[in-house]
């Protein structure tokens, strides 16, 4: 008895890792078994080389792409203070969680031949019009949705920066050149690693994107093949290898960016805000013009593409647009509270680790979120059905699914929320909970809560945007019972009901743009 009352019990976090480890194995194991002992030999053949070219080009020209303007769009954020700023930021994070169907829409609004571009073109009287399709759609897309998160995540790591450190240049007279060199160039630099490493995962497994802009079978990335070989070819055993193929390339990836990627959390020692010595050189005023005016080309029309259904969105409103909207908001609230518990328990797994000098586990524990990107959602929710199958019916498993792989989708970005405040809560507190004995939940609530609450709210929105507005999954099993907004917007572009499409797509758009203005409140609280 006395050695069982010594045994330490598991760690919440090390828990959620053995689940998400075993949901993963019972997926690949199921497709496996599914393909009936049929091994596919998984030969460089003409086409899957053409995909896995396209595939890795084309995400690292959006990466490249997506990291200049980001990083470019956050320094004139963070050298300007002009009226209408917040508006921006929001319109920012809205374009971050814009769900891909609506930017494809709005892609093909601007930028198709019968699109706004082509309008103005024929006022001009050119005969030339724009192709969104192929190549260009794709990485206009890729680089509307990523440099505008980068631009955040740049942003916000900028705005960590302690005030003494802009005091102090400002006293040593440091010139623009030194201002970033010395300063901006080392914050960005830090971010870099693991925002180039995520922007490419997520270019790297477009779904929505690459299916609808990529013009035909030579684009394709390995997802789109993976749900060609599950949902046209019924190919079991080949979307088990093609993402299992994925899956090596992606964790290869991670795993290799997440030592540069690791860094402690920045406690400045004052918090108010300071000037910063470069606001005021006349060349810089001039560079952030043309750099916000230029993201504003790219970005503004692309949100604003979807106001043309705002005259449709009276015949819109009927029984299939409620049942679509309760089925997407309950999905985006379960999936959302799903990640940000997850994200918590990791993150105090990995502070715990820490704590016991275990820094290899810690290590584990803080780029596990990073690694589920690289899993094949595809692949996951097919071998999980096929799992389910026989105990409960298609559209309950649908249901069951579609909350949880996107709660598992949204985990690193609440994890990128919530773990630099609890690690800050740790470096602060940590040495006090040990001599107090506060562990567990009650530190979590007594401790931990006062500084994670707002970067929990913020999580808890992107959480919910991302999962609301979510098409991938429900391709497999949308119609029928599980319809969501994203697919009902699928369905009016396929029967060519574009202004019911656009009406649709406003109404995500809106969605997005309420909860990222409420992740960008809660995030930006306390520096306020």
């Amino acid at each position: 008895m006395t050695r069982l009352a010594g045994v330490r019990a598991p760690h919440p976090g090390a828990l959620v890792a053995l689940a998400l480890a075993g949901l993963a194995a019972l997926a690949f194991g199921a497709l496996l078994e599914a393909a009936q002992g049929r091994a596919a030999t998984l030969a460089l053949d003409a086409y899957l080389r053409r995909v896995l070219v396209f595939s890795l080009t084309q995400a690292a020209l959006s990466t490249v792409l997506s990291l200049v303007l980001g990083a470019a769009l956050a320094l004139a954020l963070a050298r300007r203070r002009f009226v209408g700023r917040d508006l921006v930021l929001a319109a920012l994070g809205a374009a971050a969680v814009m769900p891909a169907i609506v930017v494809v829409f709005s892609v093909v609004a601007v930028w198709g031949r019968s699109g706004w571009i082509a309008s103005a073109m024929d006022a001009l009287g050119l005969a030339s019009r724009p192709d969104p399709f192929g190549w260009p759609g794709i990485l206009l897309a890729h680089v509307f949705l990523n440099a505008s998160f980068a631009a955040r995540i740049f942003l916000d790591a900028l705005a960590r920066a302690p005030a003494e450190h802009w005091r102090l240049a400002a006293i040593l007279g440091f010139s623009p050149r030194a201002t970033f060199a010395h300063l901006d160039w080392p914050i960005l630099r830090s971010e870099l690693p693991g925002l180039a490493g995520l922007v490419f995962l997520l270019c790297f497994t477009s779904f929505a994107i690459v299916l609808t802009l990529g013009g035909g079978p030579g684009k394709a990335t390995l997802e789109v093949a993976i749900f060609s070989a599950l949902r046209v070819e019924l190919d079991f055993a080949r979307a088990a290898m093609l993402a299992g193929l994925q899956l090596a390339i992606c964790l290869s990836l991670t795993l290799l960016l997440h030592w540069a990627v690791t860094k402690a959390p920045v406690a400045p020692t004052e918090r108010l805000p300071a000037a910063r010595p470069d606001a005021a050189d006349p060349r810089l005023r001039i560079l952030d013009g043309m750099v916000l005016a230029i993201a504003g080309a790219l970005i503004a029309p692309l949100l604003l593409a979807t106001l043309e259904g705002v005259l449709a969105l009276p015949r819109i409103l009927d029984a299939d647009l409620a049942d679509a909207a309760a089925t997407s908001l309950v999905v985006a609230l379960v999936s959302a509270g799903l990640a940000c518990a997850m994200a918590i328990a990791l993150a105090g797994a990995a502070q715990a680790a820490q704590a016991r000098r275990r820094t290899r586990l810690a290590a584990a524990y803080d780029v596990l979120p990073a690694l589920v990107l690289a899993v094949p959602p595809f692949a996951l929710t097919a071998g999980l059905f096929l799992a389910l199958r026989g105990h409960v019916s298609p559209a309950q498993a649908g249901f069951l699914l579609l909350p949880l792989v996107n709660a598992i989708g949204a985990l690193p970005f609440a994890y990128r929320f919530l773990a630099p405040a609890l690690a800050t809560s740790a470096e602060r507190h940590g040495r006090v909970c040990a001599l107090l004995g506060l562990t567990g939940w009650r530190r979590l609530v007594v401790v931990d809560w006062p500084m994670a609450r707002r970067p929990l709210a913020g999580a808890f929105a992107v959480a919910a945007a991302l999962s609301f507005g979510d098409f991938g999954i429900v391709a497999l099993f949308g119609g029928g019972e599980l319809r969501t907004l994203p697919y009902l917007l699928y369905e009016r572009l396929g029967s060519y009901r574009l202004d019911e499409a656009a009406a649709i797509g406003l109404l995500l758009v809106a969605a997005a743009f309420a909860l990222s203005a409420l992740a960008t409140r809660m995030a930006d609280a306390d520096r306020r």
